[in-house]
């Protein structure tokens, strides 16, 4: 018996959802938590729909976006699947080529969402580094950076730190140090920037303690997404004139 097959038939919609989106609760006879179905139409032409379910046995919920091809009037593809911006892009092209120009539009609508979507996964990571940064918090800032040969920090007045291990060894003099912590770090001008699985943040440090300023840093962050999690593997800061 496959699983819809066993999934006793009780549906019930949330009423807490706008009438735009439908949300059905599946339960299992085998296993008596919920599965949760929700089909959202975003706009006119594009339909999602996503199946989370809450099991005993998982350590957290699991949601899956899978985009409704037959919803648009063309039949979905396994490439439409990988929801990367590579196979975006060369769905564009394409499609370009055919002179499919709906088609086109909805892949660039596409690429907007996940550019938007990769883009505060980005601005997230950098908070984490800020906030282990200001809290003087080394165990946080251990979980945070990617390992290996090719990471390494400038602090400000200091010279290049090469490798996982020294650039760590560098943190941990940090958060030993005489400071008061948390610190004030204010951030001014953020930016940021992904191509694939490479990203950066630009910004303005403003970094005080108490009674003292470190007055104000260029920094630059770079980031690295590694089996689905985005870590600092660059951290450059640089003192500017007031």
């Amino acid at each position: 018996m496959s699983a819809a097959q066993a999934a006793s038939a009780i549906l019930r919609p949330s009423a807490s959802t706008p009438l735009r989106e439908a949300a059905f609760f599946f339960t299992d006879n085998h296993n008596p938590s919920p599965a949760r179905l929700c089909i959202r139409r975003g706009s006119a032409e594009r339909t999602f729909a996503g199946l989370q379910i809450a099991a005993s046995n998982f350590n957290r919920s699991r949601i899956c976006h899978v985009k409704s091809g037959e919803a648009d009037g063309y039949p979905q593809t396994e490439e439409d699947q990988l929801a990367d911006e590579e196979t975006l892009q060369r769905n564009l092209d394409r499609a370009i080529r055919e002179e499919d120009y709906a088609r086109a539009a909805k892949i660039r609508d596409d690429l907007r969402v996940l550019h938007e979507d990769t883009e505060a996964s980005v601005l997230a990571a950098n908070t984490r580094f800020y906030n282990a940064f200001k809290n003087g918090d080394f165990t946080a800032m251990y979980s945070i950076w990617a390992k290996g040969d090719h990471v390494y920090v400038v602090h400000p007045g200091a010279g290049r730190i090469s490798g996982y291990d020294v650039v760590l060894q560098s943190w941990e003099m940090v958060c030993n140090a005489d400071y008061e912590f948390p610190l004030n770090i204010d951030l001014k001008n953020i930016e940021v920037h992904v191509r694939g699985d490479l990203g950066y943040v630009t910004c303005l440090e403003l970094v005080k303690t108490k009674g003292k300023s470190w007055g104000k840093q260029i920094a630059t962050n770079v980031f690295e997404k590694i089996d689905g999690t985005w870590y600092i593997c660059i951290h450059h800061a640089s003192h500017i004139e007031e």
